[in-house]
């Protein structure tokens, strides 16, 4: 290993200031704190026009951004040819929302139908560079789907906690993949999160490499996050971003991906991003109102499961970067969210899930309150897909009865 690879980033615990060099897998601080990953920018001489010509040769995102990942290994890298997702001049929706410079990034189109591809598979590729046999997670459904997906293709063990309540085809994902999937209720009068609490469990006491989609346990798989921002730092600087949240990893991705282009002088400056949560379950959005410290949310309840984090693990780095871009954290009610992801499929084809919809219904409210104006240029960020909770989706409408095989009842249904 060469002093320059040594270099490439480091590992940084802002509780105790103790740092870890690149050549040591660190989940955790000794004591115990989260750790923070720094990739040295000082080495990386790129332009935007070398990143634009790597997008022709349709790279997958983790060998494409390559050296702004916390990663060594270039050579055996395992991905499942996640990223490179379009970025949609949503016209058809623009013009019903008399918005013509609206765009959505669609991350839908990623291999297993969520964003969460992207920061997980390059949590995988650090595990694999020091021979992890079991990984885990605790997530509601896509983080773990990721994970799960990513394993099958390395061959090796992934254990998945999850929510008791979280989607059944969520679950049945994960089993086709091979996971070991393990639900976890929640005991009366406790409000941490139990899947996570399993999850630390069997790293400290089994020696599983955690791979969830925040950084408590996992400082890695966070910066895969930035390539989302970096793809759309390639194509236009909008005026504002919406972004969904629940464990602030998404969020802080595209906040770091604009922050390095800018110091790279890539861009010239950062778009406003605001953070969006369901309004049953908005820890973040609280603490940013009141100025306090995050607390646990004692009952989550929202329709978008996957912003459902009793406590946004990367919260407090996310409302520094809040203050510093002029973004606003926000919660969305349930009708908004449902009639968000209605209006996607609507007028753009894009089948999102409620967690993947919220961060639009972000955008009716912040256009009501005057926050955003309908001339201004706006990335609306799509983060998962429908598919994962077809039973939510089945209540929304009234099924529609057959007919018999006769054209005057076809006539009549059409009302024609």
């Amino acid at each position: 290993m060469s002093s320059k690879d040594v270099e490439k980033f480091k590992h940084t615990c802002p509780a105790c200031r103790a740092e870890y060099p690149c050549e040591k897998l660190v989940y955790q601080c000794d004591c115990g704190s989260k750790v923070i990953v720094k990739v040295n920018l000082n080495d990386i001489e790129v332009s935007r026009k070398e990143m634009l010509s790597r997008r022709e040769k349709d790279l997958p995102s983790i060998e494409r951004y390559f050296e702004f990942l916390p990663l060594l290994n270039r050579k055996n890298l395992v991905h499942l040819g996640e990223g490179n997702t379009p970025l949609v001049h949503a016209k058809n929706l623009g013009r019903r929302l008399a918005m013509p410079h609206l765009y959505l990034k669609n991350e839908i189109n990623n291999p297993t139908g969520s964003f969460k591809d992207r920061p997980i598979n390059v949590g995988l590729n650090r595990a694999l560079e020091f021979g992890a046999e079991t990984v885990a997670s605790a997530s509601s459904g896509n983080a773990a789907n990721s994970l799960a997906a990513g394993s099958a293709k390395a061959n090796i063990r992934c254990v998945a906690f999850v929510p008791a309540d979280a989607p059944r085809s969520k679950i049945a994902q994960l089993l086709l993949y091979g996971a070991e999937v393990i639900p976890v209720g929640r005991t009366e009068g406790y409000l941490g999160d139990p899947t996570v609490e399993m999850l630390t469990k069997c790293y400290q006491e089994l020696g599983f490499h955690p791979i969830p989609s925040f950084g408590h346990l996992n400082p890695y798989q966070m910066e895969g996050a930035k390539t989302i921002g970096y793809e759309i730092a390639e194509d236009m600087v909008p005026n504002h971003m919406l972004i969904p949240l629940g464990g602030g990893g998404l969020y802080l991705g595209n906040y770091n991906a604009f922050s390095e282009y800018k110091e790279l002088d890539i861009v010239d400056e950062l778009p406003v991003m605001h953070a969006v949560q369901g309004a049953g379950c908005a820890p973040l959005v609280k603490a940013f109102r009141k100025n306090k410290p995050i607390e646990t949310w004692e009952e989550p309840r929202t329709i978008a499961a996957g912003l459902a984090d009793p406590f946004t693990w990367d919260g407090e780095r996310v409302l520094t970067a809040l203050k510093e871009n002029g973004g606003l954290a926000i919660g969305v009610e349930d009708g908004p969210i449902v009639e968000a992801q209605k209006l996607l499929a609507r007028y753009e084809g894009i089948f999102a899930e409620p967690t993947g919809s919220a961060s639009l219904a972000g955008l009716f409210k912040l256009v009501d309150e005057g926050v955003i104006s309908k001339d201004e240029t706006v990335v609306v960020e799509v983060t998962g897909h429908g598919f994962k909770d077809l039973v939510q989706v089945e209540g929304l409408f009234e099924m529609p009865g057959p007919i018999r095989p006769d054209m005057k009842d076809v006539r009549k249904r059409l009302r024609i």
